[in-house]
């Protein structure tokens, strides 16, 4: 190829160029990769509005009640079969216990100890032939400096994360909290490669 012909195709492909044929080749793999494999068959659209609410108003009259004990209770009252699962669901996705009911929140937990409290955070990246790297990043909550991160190629699990972590502290030589045992580790999974 002639020098003149270089310059004009390295126009031609501008970085902007590759970076949108990336981001296009990792969307394709993950979609490859989590789409079902089959298409959903219809089945039962759920419990009916006013089985929803039932159960929510017997969890908010009775805050000790378990999922089985409302089960129970609901089959009794309105001869109804419901299982304990299905109060699990219902109540894990429309079920918020009001503020201060049940001790202090999250919020005034991490107030108390955020001059010992560490945040891990992970996400995912690929490199350019589509190899997955998972990133681990270790903030101190009071100073907002960065202890340290880690890089794992390929496999991740459980041995993976504590392998990452204790790199992270042997490398960098934190200062760790005065009271070891008050150091509270907030994992945070985030994936950043979204089911498309």
């Amino acid at each position: 190829m002639r020098p003149t012909r270089l310059i004009r195709s390295a126009i031609v492909l501008k970085p902007s160029t590759i970076l949108s044929f990336h981001r296009t080749l990792v969307k394709r793999k993950y979609r490859l990769l989590f789409a079902p494999r089959t298409r959903g068959k219809p089945g039962p659209s759920g419990p009916s509005p006013e089985l929803v609410s039932a159960i929510l108003e017997m969890k908010r009259r009775n805050p000790n009640f378990g999922y089985q004990r409302i089960a129970d209770q609901i089959s009794l009252v309105f001869d109804i079969q419901i299982d304990k699962d299905v109060v699990r669901r219902v109540l894990a996705r429309h079920y918020r216990p009001q503020p201060g009911s049940d001790g202090p929140s999250w919020l005034t937990f991490l107030g108390h100890s955020k001059d010992s409290l560490w945040s891990v955070d992970f996400f995912r990246c690929e490199s350019l032939i589509l190899k997955s790297h998972w990133v681990m990043v270790v903030t101190d909550q009071f100073s907002r400096r960065i202890v340290g991160f880690a890089v794992q190629a390929g496999r991740f699990d459980g041995p993976a994360v504590c392998r990452l972590f204790n790199s992270i502290i042997s490398g960098s030589r934190p200062v760790l909290p005065e009271y070891s045992s008050a150091l509270v580790l907030l994992v945070i999974f985030r994936h950043r490669a979204d089911r498309s």
